[in-house]
């Protein structure tokens, strides 16, 4: 596989979790007349339900990444709005290694009467690429250490380096 693309997306947290929400609640009032009677005309119900799906679909469809070519040895930083993506790619940099860390640290959510207030132990799995000058320049978080591991060694094997 020529590309490498690194989505920047947590579906249980943050803007993600509100289009879930709303997907599932327009889905919920698209079906309620089946076992629900409101007074709602047919079409209040059908334009309600299915605004909220479509804005929760392009919620859940808008995110960050990274996408590096190993081909054409170039990068870009993107953001895709409904699977349009918009960067500009930049040719890579010299790179050395690539490196696997783990970092554990207690999340602590703060509460704002809408989100669920969640705080606990996390432990985050990093892939990291450094230059030829030491320095970090991409950073890849996975939940799990065996898919950042797996992800560093198509990357080392992509980009034609040494992995850590």
């Amino acid at each position: 596989m020529q590309h490498f693309d690194f989505k920047e997306r947590n579906l249980i947290s943050g803007p993600h979790l509100l289009g879930l929400l709303l997907v599932i609640t327009g889905i919920f009032v698209l079906i309620s007349p089946a076992f629900l009677s409101s007074g709602s005309s047919i079409e209040k119900v059908l334009a309600v339900g299915m605004l909220s799906v479509i804005i929760g679909l392009l919620i859940i469809l808008t995110y960050k990444g990274t996408l590096i070519d190993f081909e054409k040895k170039k990068f870009r930083k993107y953001s895709s709005i409904a699977g349009f993506k918009f960067g500009e790619w930049k040719p890579l940099p010299h790179l050395s290694k690539i490196k696997v860390a783990s970092k554990t640290y207690i999340s602590r959510n703060t509460p704002n009467g809408i989100s669920p207030t969640l705080s606990g132990k996390v432990t985050e799995f990093n892939t990291l690429i450094y230059s030829i000058d030491s320095e970090p320049i991409f950073l890849f978080t996975y939940p799990n250490q065996k898919e950042s591991l797996k992800q560093a060694k198509r990357l080392a094997k992509g980009l034609e380096i040494d992995l850590d």
